[in-house]
């Protein structure tokens, strides 16, 4: 069998980094870490309190020390990270200080705290792990490197070691497919657009939103290698994409006597999306395929030793293949590319099946419980029949904005799998989350649970959270967070993320839900909420001026707002049904004004704005065409998701309360919506609104939203609280 084996002339250089990675020992310790470079991004000149020194583990796992000597901040850790948890635990237990993915309060006190001993903590887990495919669409589908290095600084100061890594994905298939006798053409078809790579590397869809030009993916391969080289200075071990059987559909044609399957349909029955096909790993084609894939991976990113991918994820055509013998196969396809390697299995719905574990050697694998604190796998399947696992939390699904955790699992949990009979192969704790703006108590508890073997007492950790997050202690402040937590917090039930807003849903009759799966539940008495919101307003004098109080006010109120907001829609159905056309009236004009004024409250936050989502969108695409396609992406996925077909399941799946959205097109289908039950009352028969129209329309619209934050949330955070709720 020939093939074609010129490599394409843009592939770059394989960096100095990759190829000798910056390598630590504790008997070597070198002047500088990498780490300070984290530190002076992050404090400043005041990074010159603070040195780093390397320690030893213990029993395999990670330790820190902290301590004050000679007027300095010494922060030790066996490896980077760990004194990365370091420098993060010294800031937010004695420094008063957070850094979040929303707000940001790192104003350290002068004099620098003095510690009157020193801190030691060990960790019972060997990984801590960060990222859902999905986060790389639903939160970072157009990023830049500017905003890579302050995450992975991120990452850092949270003792994060294994984060998933799948950008430049695009170029390894590229030389690889090149290689089989695909052309441009071909290949175009099979690689998606930027915002739907999870799905393709995940083997649900092929080809959608794209085609992406050369220019794109190279300047993909040239942020990767950014992103690597600075996770591996930092001491992280990046989790690639690993070849597990998906190929081009196109495949079957181009080689038919190879056993290559259909591998079905996605997100509906008819009209959903195809699958990628499935490349049989029994057959020869699957072995050599897999070999020049590993190669070209290599040859652009170097090596790792954890690779991701799961065969038959959410479904899948499996007639007439072999399970077990195909996940064998796959591994040890894995493992001839490199014999360190781990395959990384996300543990989600069945997946991995008791069929495909049975085939894979357990010292190369590990299992990533993804959903643990709502639908543990772990328990069930007796840990995985030996395999090491990871503990891991996903809470957030399709980047959707809503107050929302299940924080007396994420304190708990975690120890009490380690306790258990299946707690010997538990090697880790990690976040799945599909959207990481939002809810930042999640991730400070998730990573603080990473360093202990018991249950955290709950209501004295939020006390020290607000205290943290805000830079003082302040009793309304912890007695608002304790109703926040006991409420909004704490979902008694597993559902799958937040409620979602009434303003984000199609209008209709009994409106529940936003999506096809959906809800639009409040499980905890809204006026809790509010008298939580009255006592952070309270506090407005003192901390008006600090980013994470106006962030958490405004996404309080948010909060408030669409919880009233969903009681008035009962209200005004309750009119319709009663033919009351003045009480509809007053209800309609009520709940769409509560709507400008949800939209005027998110437009003081940057975190809330759709401007810079379609900005970054078109600013990541390379010419003029591009940046329409990408604005195109960025739009549908938030809205329709897909395809007309795909629609039908999947609209609304990750819908944004931003501004821009709430004031914009869920204004405008709310407006059609009351038009056609006026026009009901007063006896003109009228259909429902053509809302894929609507919707399908607005994504190829080209209008512009602002890029900067309007008003002040605290103020207008006050102003609709006396409007709606001090009466």
């Amino acid at each position: 069998m020939k093939h074609h084996l010129s490599l394409i002339a843009f592939l770059p250089l394989i960096s100095f980094t990759l190829l000798f990675p910056f390598r630590l020992n504790a008997g070597n310790n070198p002047a500088r870490l990498p780490v300070m470079g984290t530190i002076e991004r992050l404090l400043g000149a005041k990074a010159a309190a603070f040195e780093c020194h390397l320690m030893n583990k213990k029993n395999g796992h990670d330790v820190f020390e902290v301590e004050t000597s000679g007027g300095k901040v010494i922060l030790r850790g066996s490896s980077q990270p760990a004194i990365g948890y370091a420098l993060h635990y010294y800031l937010t237990r004695y420094c008063k200080c957070q850094y979040s993915h929303v707000g940001e309060n790192i104003s350290l006190p002068e004099p620098l705290p003095v510690l009157p001993e020193k801190i030691r903590k060990e960790s019972p887990y060997e990984y801590r792990y960060f990222y859902n495919y999905c986060t790389y669409n639903y939160a970072k589908a157009f990023w830049n490197w500017e905003q890579w290095e302050k995450e992975i600084d991120w990452l850092v100061l949270h003792g994060i070691n294994m984060p998933l890594a799948i950008v430049g994905t695009e170029a390894v298939w590229q030389n690889t497919l090149i290689q089989f006798g695909l052309d441009t053409d071909a290949i175009g078809k099979f690689i998606p657009g930027p915002a739907y790579t999870a799905w393709w590397l995940m083997g649900n869809l092929e080809g959608w939103g794209g085609p992406v030009s050369q220019a794109w993916i190279n300047q993909q391969v040239s942020l990767q290698k950014k992103i690597t080289g600075r996770m591996r200075q930092l001491g992280m071990t990046p989790v690639f994409q690993g070849f597990y059987g998906m190929v081009p559909d196109t495949l079957r044609k181009l080689f038919p006597d190879n056993k290559i399957y259909d591998g079905g349909l996605w997100a509906g029955d008819e009209e959903g999306f195809r699958r990628p096909a499935f490349l049989d790993p029994a057959d020869p084609l699957f072995a050599e395929m897999a070999s020049v894939y590993y190669r070209e991976l290599e040859n652009l990113y170097g090596k790792t030793t954890f690779y991701g991918g799961d065969p038959f994820h959410e479904g899948g055509n499996t007639e007439g293949i072999d399970i077990t013998a195909s996940a064998r196969k796959i591994q040890q396809a894995m493992l001839k590319a490199n014999p360190e390697a781990t395959w990384a299995l996300q543990g989600w719905w069945d997946n991995p099946t008791d069929a495909l574990l049975a085939g894979v050697d357990k010292n190369h694998t590990l299992v990533l419980d993804l959903y643990a604190e709502g639908n543990p796998q772990w328990e069930r399947r007796k840990g995985f029949g030996g395999i090491p696992w990871v503990w891991c939390s996903l809470l957030n699904f399709g980047g959707k904005v809503g107050i929302y955790s299940r924080l007396d699992k994420l304190a708990s949990e975690p120890a009490r799998a380690l306790q258990s009979p299946y707690g010997s192969n538990l090697k880790g704790i990690g976040m799945m989350m599909e959207g990481d703006k939002t809810n930042p108590v999640n991730f400070e508890l998730t990573f603080d649970a990473a360093w202990t073997d018991k249950a955290i007492p709950l209501q004295s950790w939020i006390n020290d959270f607000v205290t943290a997050r805000y830079g003082a202690e302040n009793s309304a402040l912890q007695e608002a967070w304790q109703i926040i937590s006991q409420t909004a917090l704490n979902c008694p039930k597993a559902q799958e993320g937040t409620s979602e807003s009434i303003f984000c849903a199609r209008g209709d009759t009994g409106v529940n839900k936003a999506w096809r799966w959906g809800f639009i539940n409040i499980y905890y008495p809204p006026e809790k909420l509010e008298q939580a919101l009255k006592l952070l307003l309270s506090c407005s004098g003192d901390f008006s001026g600090k980013d994470t109080y106006r962030y958490d006010v405004a996404d309080v109120t948010r909060q408030v707002i669409s919880n009233y907001a969903y009681h008035v829609y009962k209200e005004m159905m309750a009119a319709y049904a009663e033919a009351n056309s003045m009480a509809f009236n007053e209800k309609s004009t009520l709940f769409l004004q509560l709507m400008n004024d949800q939209d005027r409250l998110l437009s003081t936050r940057k975190e809330f704005l759709l401007g810079l989502w379609i900005e970054a969108a078109r600013k990541n695409a390379t010419s003029e065409n591009e940046r329409d396609l990408f604005e195109l992406n960025a739009r549908t996925l938030i809205t329709v998701w897909g395809n007309e077909g795909v629609a039908r399941k999947l609209h609304e799946y990750a819908n944004r309360e931003w501004a821009g959205m709430v004031g914009g097109l869920y204004r405008s289908r709310w407006l059609a919506y009351i038009g056609v039950l006026n026009d009901r009352l007063h006896g003109i028969e009228a259909p429902l609104p053509d809302y894929y129209s609507m919707e399908a329309a607005w994504t190829r619209d080209r209008s512009s939203y602002p890029l900067q934050p309007t008003g002040d949330p605290v103020k207008i955070a006050g102003e609709l609280y006396s409007k709606y709720l001090n009466q």
